[in-house]
C-alpha cells in the first residue's frame, strides 16, 4: 500500500486499463442521430422563415425573432446537453435521451408545409 501522499504506482493504474470506448454500432448510431439533429436545425430554420408572418400575428414583433432563434437552436442544444450530461451514464441512457429529443423536436412547420 502506498504512503498517504502517493496516489498509487504506475502498475496499479496500468492494470485498470483505459476506459471502455463505444462500439462501432454505437458510433454509427450517434452519427445518424447527430445528422438527424442537424437536419432538424435546418428544418426549423426553413419552417420558421416560412411561418414568420403567421407567428407575428400572435406574438409581439420583438418576440418573433428570439422565438425563431430558440426554435433553431433547440435541436443543437438538446444534442449537446444530452451528450454532456450523459458522459458518465450507460450508453443506453444517452441513446434514450437522444431518441426522446428526436421525437420532441420534429420541425412541424417544415413537415406540415404551413
Amino acid at each position: 500500500m502506498p504512503p498517504a501522499g502517493e496516489k498509487g504506482s504506475g502498475e496499479d493504474r496500468a492494470e485498470a486499463g483505459p476506459p471502455a470506448s463505444l462500439g462501432n454500432v454505437a458510433l454509427v448510431t450517434l452519427g445518424l442521430l447527430g445528422g438527424i439533429y442537424l437536419l432538424y436545425t435546418v428544418g426549423w430554420a426553413l419552417g420558421g422563415a416560412r411561418t414568420a408572418l403567421v407567428i407575428s400575428a400572435f406574438l409581439a414583433p420583438w418576440a418573433v425573432v428570439p422565438a425563431q432563434w430558440a426554435a433553431v437552436a433547440a435541436p443543437v442544444l438538446w444534442f449537446g446537453v444530452s451528450m454532456l450530461l450523459t458522459r458518465a451514464s450507460a450508453t443506453w441512457v444517452r441513446f434514450v435521451w437522444l431518441i426522446v429529443g428526436a421525437f420532441l423536436l420534429v420541425p412541424w412547420p417544415f413537415v406540415s408545409g404551413v
